[in-house]
């Protein structure tokens, strides 16, 4: 029964966000949210061409924080999430917060094998602690720091950037990534979701949040793209080797360093219990 009070509550929290965005004379949906392969996110609710705007949201609908003033955008944007500061249908429809790389068990950190990124993940925790510190000096009574790191994490992974501001904008906040997904757009008073191909109705629209290296990708959105092209491994010393490189001739220099890189990792990490454990593994590979 509880299950099911949770999803008439889900589908009417989405179904009011449906119609917020319906009811704006700016505003253009031919998206709804759904369940994929990649889990909730965005389907097409009739057939696309390519280059075809499938979802345009105005900024009044949107949250906005400006990257130029003193404090941190992210900031002050995680401070108005915990305050309910946005449109109600927006805040009562947001996806949950990522499972980046700083909420892991330092086990499972330590597990994928770089230093580089346990240190990455040190200054991430240094870094919250100060958005915290900002956040208590606007609003002093607030002692829910979980709840405030939830937000954090989400406005981080979540927001597009329009020159030099940030937004948060209803259901475009709910694509996932998919390297031909869709490009957006920034069109004066709204942002807008612009097909890269053509799409059937029910395929899944996805956004192409750009290109990065495994690890930033582990850090900032807690997952990793299948077969990235733009992730580079380091052999040590002066070698390095990326998808692009591949596969290696017979008389590469760096053949040896790649096989002896690949037997320090093969094998299984063990922690059959963590749900990260697959992840740790690909990484390693």
């Amino acid at each position: 029964m509880r299950r099911l009070l949770l999803l008439a509550a889900t589908t009417h929290a989405l179904d009011a966000l449906h119609a917020l965005i319906d009811a704006h004379p700016r505003g253009l949906r031919r998206v709804r949210v759904a369940q994929t392969l990649l889990g909730r996110g965005l389907v097409a609710t009739c057939p696309l061409a390519a280059d075809e705007a499938c979802l345009r949201i105005p900024y009044d609908l949107c949250a906005i924080e400006s990257d130029n003033e003193e404090s941190h955008w992210a900031s002050r944007m995680a401070s108005r999430l915990v305050r309910n500061e946005l449109q109600a249908e927006h805040k009562a429809s947001l996806p949950e917060p990522p499972d980046v790389l700083p909420r892991w068990p330092d086990e499972a950190i330590d597990a994928l094998g770089d230093p580089s990124l346990s240190s990455e993940c040190d200054a991430i925790f240094f870094w919250r602690d100060a958005q915290w510190a900002a956040h208590l000096e606007r609003h002093p009574g607030d002692d829910e720091r979980d709840r405030y790191v939830d937000a954090l994490d989400l406005v981080c992974s979540r927001t597009v950037r329009c020159g030099d501001k940030l937004v948060l904008a209803p259901l475009l906040d709910m694509a996932n990534h998919g390297p031909d997904g869709c490009s957006y757009k920034c069109e004066g008073d709204s942002v807008a979701l612009y097909t890269s191909r053509a799409l059937a109705e029910g395929d899944e629209v996805c956004l192409n949040y750009g290109s990065r290296p495994n690890g930033e990708w582990l850090l900032h959105y807690g997952f990793l793209p299948p077969s990235n092209k733009n992730d580079v491994q380091s052999l040590g010393g002066p070698y390095a080797v990326g998808w692009g490189d591949l596969p290696l001739l017979e008389n590469d220099g760096r053949v040896a360093e790649v096989r002896e890189a690949l037997d320090a990792v093969l094998g299984d990490v063990g922690m059959l219990d963590d749900p990260r454990r697959d992840l740790i593994n690909e990484y390693r590979t």
